[in-house]
């Protein structure tokens, strides 16, 4: 039986990599990819030094500090564990930033009614409103940069964010 398989066509491109599965990148594809996401990486810190960081209470959180928050606000009566578990910290070191927070009044701990053995925490209404500031400087932010991005590759921008994402999150 003769072989059916297609000839490629040389006005058709490549099949993608999703159809030939995982391939091995060469070494300049390799080197510029590196070289790209560290320019994105970088830009996205001086952005945040650039971009008034700090101006009008935004200054009060790090970066994880307002995670593990956001992760506070998304759970009901959460343990410090359970807090680090979702962010991805440990335990001494949720511990020291729920203190931290506490003491900016951002965050309060208290006995857990369930189980005294446990510690829950809260954000206070300090911690909402600055939380809320925060959102709405990013959103900000994130339309600046979508503002910046031309409409036709947006589409484009989207598939490749979400390819980081799961690349990202299965590595």
């Amino acid at each position: 039986m003769p072989d059916e398989t297609p000839e490629p066509c040389p006005d058709q491109p490549e099949a993608s990599s999703d159809q030939r599965g995982p391939t091995e990148p060469d070494a300049e594809e390799l080197e510029e990819f590196q070289r790209v996401w560290t320019e994105l990486i970088n830009a996205a810190l001086h952005a945040r030094s650039r971009g008034g960081h700090g101006h009008h209470g935004t200054e009060e959180l790090t970066l994880t500090q307002s995670l593990l928050m956001e992760a506070v606000r998304g759970m009901d009566s959460p343990s410090v564990g359970a807090v680090a578990h979702i962010v991805g910290v440990s335990s001494p070191s949720a511990t020291r930033m729920i203190q931290q927070l506490e003491r900016k009044g951002m965050m309060a701990r208290r006995r857990s009614e369930r189980d005294e053995r446990s510690t829950v925490v809260t954000i206070t209404e300090e911690g909402e409103r600055v939380l809320a500031e925060r959102r709405k400087y990013m959103e900000r932010k994130q339309r600046q940069v979508f503002d910046a991005i031309r409409p036709s590759l947006r589409p484009v921008v989207l598939d490749v964010l979400r390819e980081l994402r799961e690349a990202i999150n299965e590595t």
